[in-house]
C-alpha cells in the first residue's frame, strides 16, 4: 500500500503518522516551508494515545507533482482545508499519471459534500469520504498533537459505493491508537457533525465575545 497525503497540516501529519506506524509507505505533498521542516526534522504524532516519531528517511515529501514518480499511489488522502478542494481536484486530475490504475481518493475533512468537486473528474468508485471528530492541532510545522477524542473516525461513501476495500486503512489507523471504522451511513454522521459544529462554534464565539468585553 502506497499512500499520498495532500495537506500536510495537523490532520495530514496525524493520520500520516498513524499509517507510518503500521508500516505503510507514506508520502506527503507539502508547501515549501513545511516540506523543509519535515525533511530536516522528520514528523511526530503527540498528545493522546501512542506518540510516534519518524525521521526524514522513513517517508517521502514532495513540493510539486512534477517531483512524484509515475504510477506510484494506491490511495490519496485529502487532508487540506476544504477551500483548497477546487484547486487540488483539478491538479490531481491533471497529474493522475502518479496514480496506479486501481486507485482510491479518501477525503478526510470536516463538512458535507466535499466529494463533489472531485467527482467532476473522478468516478464515484474512486472517491470516498471520512467523518473525523478527533481534535488535531499543529504546535510546530512537523508535529501533530491529538488533543481531543470523541468518537471513532468513520470511512465511507456518500455515493452508495462498496467500502470494504477501506477496511485495511481503518484497521491500521485503529492499530495506531485512534479508533477508525467503516460506515454505510456516513451521510448521517456527517450531518450530525455539522450540527455539533454549529452549536459548538456558536458557543465558542459567545465565550470569546464575553471574554473580550471583560478585558476591554
Amino acid at each position: 500500500m502506497n499512500i499520498l497525503v495532500i495537506g500536510s497540516g495537523a490532520v495530514g501529519i496525524g493520520i500520516g503518522s498513524s499509517l507510518l506506524s503500521q508500516g505503510v509507505d507514506i508520502s506527503f505533498l507539502a508547501s515549501k516551508n513545511t516540506a523543509r521542516k519535515m525533511k530536516e526534522d522528520g514528523i511526530k504524532r503527540t498528545g493522546l494515545f501512542t506518540n510516534y516519531t519518524f525521521n526524514p528517511q522513513e517517508f517521502n515529501v514532495y513540493e510539486s507533482y512534477e517531483e512524484i514518480p509515475k504510477k506510484t499511489f494506491d490511495y490519496v488522502l485529502i487532508t487540506s482545508k476544504t477551500t483548497s478542494n477546487d484547486d487540488i481536484s483539478k491538479k490531481l486530475n491533471e497529474n493522475r499519471d502518479i496514480l496506479k490504475d486501481d486507485f482510491t481518493i479518501l477525503i478526510i475533512q470536516n463538512g458535507f459534500g466535499n466529494d463533489q468537486l472531485f467527482l467532476r473528474y473522478f468516478k464515484t468508485t474512486e472517491v470516498y469520504c471520512a467523518r473525523i471528530i478527533t481534535g488535531f492541532t499543529r504546535p510546530e510545522r512537523n508535529i501533530s498533537e491529538v488533543t481531543v477524542y470523541t468518537e471513532p473516525i468513520l470511512l465511507g461513501s456518500l455515493q452508495g459505493e462498496n467500502i470494504e476495500h477501506l477496511k485495511t486503512i481503518a484497521d491500521k489507523i485503529t492499530a495506531s491508537g485512534i479508533k477508525c471504522e467503516l460506515s454505510y451511513e456516513l451521510d448521517k454522521y456527517l450531518w450530525a457533525k455539522m450540527l455539533y459544529n454549529c452549536s459548538l462554534n456558536a458557543l465558542r464565539k459567545r465565550i470569546h465575545k464575553r471574554n473580550n468585553e471583560q478585558y476591554n
